[in-house]
């Protein structure tokens, strides 16, 4: 997609089916018309109604038609012993008893044809209803404020973000973290009697810290930690993401409770089954910067995590097969949700849309 290129598109939400009364067969008429049959049992196969709803539209076509045919062939047997006549010739004696097999047979086929019928309509409402085979949650939705608030208490400052929104902040020795949307980030309200400047981080944040040899800088985030001195570097630890570090200059060392490892500038360490993998960094690793997706050959699993993660929806993903797949997506990180949806589906990598309030990947 052109970067200059207008970013206005439209978008259209599925609408949600409401839920059927548990008592749908009670509002069923007895006096239900051919047509309002025809009706239901075509929305039974095109638009996934409910067990109840299904049954008594079979329980209503039962009473009108096969029912009333009994009472018909009753009426005919009753017709036929009551008239008996001895001078009947042996003609008008076999056509009664061939139109009393033509009723039989007549009934016996609606029968079976309505069973049929019925069985299909079942089977296919619980065949649609059985649960994807395949469903992986990659980002989860996080409490965050609706908007930015800092508080201070017992000497640590806490400042937290709400969804799509960023802040600058600045440590008392100088250092700024450019906070991402949906983070939080713990410090000391001041340096000046700590050996090691310490801070602690949920979500994501890109650091610039202040060069002191003499005190280590260490950010804690989920069960890793980064130690540096003086660099540039981002760190990213969303809940249920695992936790990673990008180096963008100088050097430090990114350890757990099993692991420790220098990185060197264009690398990223990933924290994976408690082992730290170190890879190239990708080029979109800081793109939240200058406030765009900006995803060159990325994974659509990681792209849909950084959009769930940016706009703060869980992102779940019923197809394994498109985790994988490749794209390149740039789009403003102005827009909204809807616009972002739809320019996905535009690409046609995956099926994407919003149900119950989560970000659905098919």
């Amino acid at each position: 997609m052109n970067k200059n290129q207008d970013q206005k598109l439209d978008y259209r939400m599925d609408s949600v089916s409401e839920n059927v009364s548990e008592n749908a067969s009670e509002k069923v008429s007895e006096n239900v018309s051919d047509a309002r049959l025809s009706q239901i049992f075509g929305e039974a196969l095109g638009d996934e109604p409910s067990k109840e709803e299904t049954l008594a539209a079979w329980e209503a076509f039962e009473k009108k038609h096969i029912s009333s045919e009994k009472e018909h062939l009753q009426k005919a047997e009753d017709e036929l012993s009551g008239k008996k006549i001895e001078n009947e010739i042996g003609g008008e004696s076999s056509s009664r008893k061939i139109s009393k097999a033509r009723i039989l047979a007549w009934i016996t086929a609606s029968v079976a044809v309505a069973a049929s019928l019925f069985l299909f309509i079942f089977r296919s409402s619980q065949e649609i209803s059985q649960p994807t085979e395949f469903s992986m949650e990659l980002f989860s939705e996080v409490t965050s404020p609706k908007q930015v608030e800092q508080t201070l208490s017992d000497g640590y400052c806490v400042v937290s973000t709400p969804a799509a929104t960023t802040t600058l902040v600045t440590l008392s020795d100088g250092t700024k973290v450019m906070l991402n949307a949906n983070s939080t980030l713990e410090y000391p309200a001041s340096f000046d009697d700590a050996e090691v400047r310490e801070v602690r981080l949920k979500g994501e944040a890109h650091f610039e810290v202040t060069k002191n040899p003499h005190r280590p800088f260490v950010v804690k985030a989920g069960e890793m930690q980064t130690q540096v001195l003086g660099t540039v570097f981002d760190v990213k630890a969303y809940r249920k993401d695992a936790p990673k570090v990008t180096l963008m200059q100088g050097k430090v060392k990114v350890s757990n409770a099993d692991t420790e490892v220098e990185m060197r500038p264009g690398q990223t360490a990933t924290l994976q089954a408690d082992k730290i993998v170190v890879s190239k960094a990708s080029p979109s690793a800081s793109d939240w910067l200058e406030g765009d997706f900006d995803m060159d050959q990325v994974t659509l699993a990681e792209a849909m995590s950084d959009i769930g993660a940016w706009y703060n929806k869980t992102v779940v993903f019923q197809s394994q097969a498109n985790m994988d797949k490749l794209i390149h997506f740039r789009f403003s990180r102005r827009a909204s949700l809807q616009e972002i949806i739809t320019a996905l589906n535009e690409m046609g990598v995956a099926k994407v849309r919003i149900e119950k309030g989560k970000i659905m990947v098919l």
